[in-house]
């Protein structure tokens, strides 16, 4: 490889390069941007992306990242322009090479002081703060010509670094926030991540996107995210643990100014197809009431074949179809042989739908069918609507079924549609160790359902339990524990007191066999790049209060909570709701009229009731920090700012506390920077904001920007 001495510009685009950004406007796209020269007195038009195709190869810590990306020529002539790359943050460049149209282009690589010293330069002269998220990066940067008049210029490119470990922890970043620099939305963004290890992979993580993993093997795993029509907001980030262990753990920790945050990871080792995993004794329970004619009928039935067709050979099964009265294909679980797949198919054909809704004894038929024994148990019950026939009280329900499941079965409720007694069957899932999913009117049931079931069809440890040493935890979710399951992995997040090295303990079982996996001696440390930790935890402590105060009635102190975490953290809650516009509202289940209305009067049916429903549940499972669109709201890290008489104000500042003002762009702004470079990411937020750095309020004035804002508003 060159070095940067054999990487230089010729002189006049260096001078070039800096004296044209007084007459155009920067345009940023996906992770590098392209900064379009004009002629003299001359606007080009912003330049937009076709598209952005991230592969990353990752192989015992080195990764090397190559990026494909189209920009299209909006302008009637051939332009030229200076292809900017910001390069991840501490990246050890081994290589770096750019294509464009077949030949090799040479450009510069530039350390992080020069790379700021440009960064800066640019907010001066175009007076947008918005690359200040960039500073503290190294940079390449490279001329690009011809761009083709209204046509398209494809550039690639590489660079290879390598990524260090924290922890047991692997922490791979690829700067994909453009959120603030694309004035249209990318039209296609993928990425995909191939990771190789000498030592066998367990947890792979990503708290900023919602990915997908495949592990292949045990020393290989696949992670990709797709997204069309979309404005990335947030870099890419991904962890990976090694681990020798049949569960392996990874812990994070956070501490805050007022409360310490952890979070572990259990996750399987890889597990082939003959390898052994728990047998499990699961009983389908099927509505077929007249309220599931037409299509929903046919959607549970097509989804209660999957299952069926799905069990595996040494599993055993039954089959429970109800209406007003209850109908059993065995009057016990049989095994799961060809023979009996075939007769349990021909007995859901048979299914019809009529009658009424008798779900006491439905229920209760299918808990005695259940056997003790070394076997997880599991009933999938499937329903559209109220109990209409025999005991109907959702109290004298709940208390037969609790005297019923002496064996602790696992209860997973699937609800259909908007007529759904959402107190009653969020209260079977939750008191009998399972979870409620809701599928609303438009949605299909047998996707639902199926994708679901493949989740928990492998069961490899239950009756999970955990213990902490070195620390105190508290306000841990899920308070559950779940089963693991072959591919999935377990999320466990909660505050922490405590100042020595942690030792974590997951036992659990494997038929009759007690196991235990042990993670020795982790070091609480202070790092940033855990900062997700808080938005986390609050997200489903949220999901907890709400579902308290659906379950258990409304009570002043958990709503106040409620209204205190969505706040600080920009969690779009029914008591919270005003943080988004009227039109916002309507996309988020959370913030709906119908469900702020039924969570007010209590309501257990209707559309607002399941959204509510839906929305504590996804809270309460959440894996990554949500954050909500909207043009009320912006995240930075581990920060969330709010629009308020046209500042961006930080969530953690108290109405009428001192501020320091500081104009945006003066000379003062800039010595700020330099002596807290840590505000910089928080600055690139806006011009006006006020923002609470290391116990200080800084006032960032602006007092040009109101038209810009106005207009930023309405885009």
């Amino acid at each position: 490889m060159k070095n940067n001495n054999q990487l230089k510009f010729k002189p006049f685009i260096i001078i070039f390069f800096f004296v044209l950004f007084n007459v155009f406007v920067v345009d940023l796209f996906a992770d590098g941007f392209i900064v379009p020269v004009p002629r003299p007195g001359e606007r080009i038009p912003p330049l937009t992306v076709k598209y952005h195709r991230v592969n990353v190869e990752i192989i015992n810590q080195v990764a090397k990242t190559s990026i494909d990306q189209v920009f299209i020529n909006n302008h009637n002539r051939d332009i030229e322009g200076i292809f900017i790359f910001p390069l991840p943050e501490r990246a050890s460049i081994s290589e770096f090479s750019m294509y464009i149209g077949g030949k090799k282009v040479e450009g510069e690589i530039l350390d992080r002081d020069r790379a700021r010293r440009i960064y800066e330069d640019i907010v001066r002269r175009m007076k947008d703060p918005a690359l200040l998220e960039y500073v503290g990066r190294n940079m390449f940067r490279a001329r690009v010509f011809p761009i083709p008049a209204n046509g398209e210029k494809r550039i690639q490119l590489s660079y290879t670094e390598i990524i260090k470990a924290e922890r047991n922890l692997i922490r791979y970043v690829y700067p994909l926030n453009t959120e603030r620099f694309s004035l249209r939305p990318l039209q296609e963004v993928t990425i995909s991540v191939e990771i190789s290890s000498k030592i066998p992979l367990s947890n792979v993580y990503s708290p900023s996107h919602n990915v997908s993993v495949r592990k292949e093997g045990k020393n290989k795993a696949r992670v990709s995210f797709e997204g069309k029509n979309i404005k990335p907001e947030k870099d890419f980030i991904i962890y990976y643990s090694l681990s020798e262990d049949d569960i392996g753990l990874s812990f994070m920790n956070w501490e805050g100014p007022e409360d310490n945050y952890y979070m572990l990871l259990a996750s399987p080792s890889y597990v082939g197809k003959k390898e052994k995993i728990l047998s499990k004794n699961l009983i389908l329970v099927l509505d077929s009431s007249g309220s599931m004619s037409g299509k929903k009928i046919k959607q549970a039935k097509e989804a209660v074949r999957f299952i069926i067709n799905h069990l595996d050979k040494k599993d055993k099964f039954s089959l429970v179809d109800f209406d007003d009265g209850v109908s059993l294909f065995s009057s016990e679980i049989i095994p799961a042989s060809r023979e009996n797949i075939e007769r349990a198919l021909r007995f859901v054909d048979g299914v019809e739908d009529s009658g009424g809704t008798n779900i006491n004894d439905a229920l209760l038929q299918a808990l005695e069918m259940i056997e003790p024994g070394e076997r997880p148990n599991y009933i999938l019950f499937l329903t559209d609507g109220l109990p209409t026939v025999g005991i109907t009280g959702t109290a004298e329900i709940l208390r037969n079924i609790s005297k019923a499941n002496e064996l602790k079965t696992r209860i997973i409720v699937f609800g259909v549609g908007y007529d759904v007694n959402t107190e009653l069957l969020d209260r079977i899932s939750s008191d009998n160790r399972g979870t409620s999913v809701y599928v609303a009117e438009d949605e299909n049931l047998e996707v639902a359902v199926s994708n679901y079931y493949e989740k928990i069809s492998s069961p490899l440890l239950s009756d999970l339990k955990i213990d902490f040493k070195g620390i105190e935890v508290r306000d841990t979710y899920p308070r559950v524990m779940p089963d693991l399951f072959k591919g999935s992995q377990f999320v466990l997040v909660g505050k922490y007191t405590g100042k020595g090295n942690v030792t974590v303990a997951l036992s659990g079982k494997v038929g009759k066999e007690a196991k235990k996996f042990i993670l020795r001696d982790q070091e609480l440390i202070k790092a940033e790049s855990y900062n997700f930790l808080p938005r986390l935890w609050a997200s489903r402590r949220i999901g907890y209060l709400i579902e308290e105060i659906r379950l258990q009635g409304v009570n002043k102190e958990l709503i106040d909570e409620v209204k205190k975490l969505g706040l600080r953290y920009g969690i779009v809650t029914p008591y919270t709701s005003f943080l988004v516009t009227e039109k916002e509202r309507l996309s988020l289940d959370m913030a709906a009229p119908e469900a702020e209305e039924a969570l007010k009067a209590r309501k257990v049916t209707g559309a607002g009731a399941v959204k509510i429903a839906r929305g504590a549940q996804k809270l309460k499972a959440v894996a990554q920090a949500p954050q909500v669109v909207s043009q009320m709201i912006k995240y930075k890290e581990d920060k969330t700012f709010y629009l308020k008489d046209k500042y961006w104000v930080d969530s953690r500042y108290e109405e009428e506390s001192p501020v320091k003002e500081v104009r945006f762009n003066s000379e003062e702004y800039f010595r700020l920077l330099s002596a807290k470079p840590g505000i910089a990411k928080y600055l690139s937020v806006a011009k006006n904001v006020i923002v609470n750095f290391e116990g200080v309020n800084y006032k960032i004035i602006d007092t040009e920007d109101t038209q810009d804002l106005k207009k930023e508003l309405k885009k």
